[in-house]
């Protein structure tokens, strides 16, 4: 009898291409925004339209319908596009979710993209339990120290309202802690070997990496297994585009409990979630914006089977903050997904108290396109200041970033943002040329 070769997860496979490509592709994504630089061989144009196609099957999915993938796969072309359909779900952040939905049957696909959902959920799943084996031990000490931990965003989702963890994939797990207690749960990440990725705290946030995090990167196809995570320690809902520009104190309210692998861990009721995840989703509308309206969906559906949805009580959790005009972009679009999720009254309430430019450049997004940050929209960036003071600090921090961070991260930042610059500049440059050549002919 001959020993059988162990088999092979997602944790064994290598890196999509070596570590120092991936880094300068990355670099060159950041200094241009255009899609080549990331993907070579796909431009924006490609990509975008495998974006709505994966749009158009959600929607239909979320209608209660069992979904085909409208998305051709034959022909000379085939392996691109097949490509590109991969980092479409990657993009769109629902390349576990579809890989789920593949495997209950609930959505047809086709060779060869089948094989390329079922990686993306067999990463997300392999991941989701790296994460939670690292993270739990930690919590749990904090809990039994007294310090009653809370989850936000994607970590309490994953388990509560995916139909499987692995498929909604997170970069890091957003921790709350009173803020009497910071100082006490930062030594307990010290003592079990998290290290902290910033010299400072900042707006009542600070990262911290696990013990012997290996920072390469793996993949700009899919979440890989193996990507770097981190544990972000908050005293409150301390997201950076909303702090900069609401004086009133972000405060999490936490009132619900979810256990993960006996480890009690405090959450937001269904209503606090929805006003929550509105709000952040709509200051980093780029960032995965299919994943998260499918996840408000799945919110807002399940609070209502419990009897739990309450529409005045998330109204009341964005008004206690200051926080309507943040929840709108999202909470329109959501309703564009899933007719009949947001009540138009709702909507009402909370577009009275947004701004035209807001309006404006809403309207301007639809669940998937514009699926990428390649062109340059000052109006997007001055998106949430409102008045001379609040637009002067926002165009401050567009020249001055990271502003008491280290001097290195701050240059980076700069040199990108230059570049970019240049890149748009080049652009506009080349499409007036041809124009005036077009004139000439």
């Amino acid at each position: 009898m001959t020993d059988r070769a162990p088999a092979l997860t997602p944790l064994d496979e290598p890196p999509d291409a070596p570590t120092a490509e991936l880094r300068r592709r990355e670099h060159a994504w950041h200094s241009t925004h255009r899609a080549e630089a990331l993907w070579p061989g796909l431009d924006a144009s490609i990509i975008q339209s495998a974006a709505d196609a994966i749009g158009v099957a959600v929607a239909a999915i979320l209608r209660g319908e069992r979904a085909s993938l409208r998305w051709d796969t034959a022909g000379a072309d085939a392996e691109r596009r097949t490509r590109a359909l991969g980092v479409a779900a990657l993009v769109t952040g629902v390349g576990p979710l579809l890989g789920t939905w593949v495997e209950h049957g609930t959505f047809a696909v086709d060779e060869p993209i089948a094989p390329v959902l079922a990686r993306h959920l067999a990463h997300g799943r392999a991941r989701v339990s790296r994460i939670r084996a690292g993270v739990l031990p930690v919590l749990a000490r904090m809990h039994a120290e007294g310090l009653a931990p809370g989850v936000i965003k994607g970590f309490h989702t994953a388990y509560e309202y995916y139909p499987d963890p692995g498929a909604r994939p997170t970069a890091d797990v957003d921790v709350v802690i009173a803020p009497p207690q910071v100082a006490r749960a930062m030594d307990i990440l010290r003592d079990a070997g998290f290290v902290s990725a910033s010299a400072h705290v900042s707006g009542g946030k600070s990262e911290w990496t696990p013990p012997a995090a290996d920072d390469r990167l793996w993949s700009h196809e899919l979440w890989h297994a193996r990507a770097p995570w981190k544990l972000d320690l908050h005293d409150g809902l301390n997201f950076a585009a909303i702090m900069q520009v609401v004086r009133t104190h972000q405060t999490a309210v936490l009132a619900d409990v979810l256990h993960i692998d006996g480890v009690p861990l405090r959450v937001c009721d269904p209503n606090e979630l929805i006003a929550v995840l509105a709000t952040h989703g709509s200051t980093e509308i780029y960032q995965h914006r299919l994943l998260r309206l499918v996840e408000l969906v799945l919110v807002v559906r399940r609070a209502r089977s419990l009897e739990r949805l309450d529409w005045d009580a998330v109204d009341a959790s964005l008004a206690s903050r200051g926080t309507r005009r943040f929840a709108y972009p999202l909470l329109v679009l959501t309703e564009r997904l899933a007719p009949g999720t947001v009540p138009a009254q709702v909507l009402a309430r909370v577009r009275a108290d947004t701004t035209r430019r807001i309006r404006d450049v809403t309207s301007r997004f639809t669940p998937t396109s514009p699926i990428l940050d390649e062109r340059f929209s000052l109006s997007e960036r001055l998106l949430w200041a409102s008045g001379p003071r609040a637009t002067t600090r926002r165009l401050w921090r567009m020249v001055s970033p990271l502003e008491g961070g280290p001097f290195g991260a701050r240059w980076v930042v700069l040199r990108h943002r230059a570049l970019r610059l240049l890149s748009i500049v080049a652009r506009t440059s080349r499409r007036g040329s041809a124009g005036r050549d077009d004139d000439a002919r």
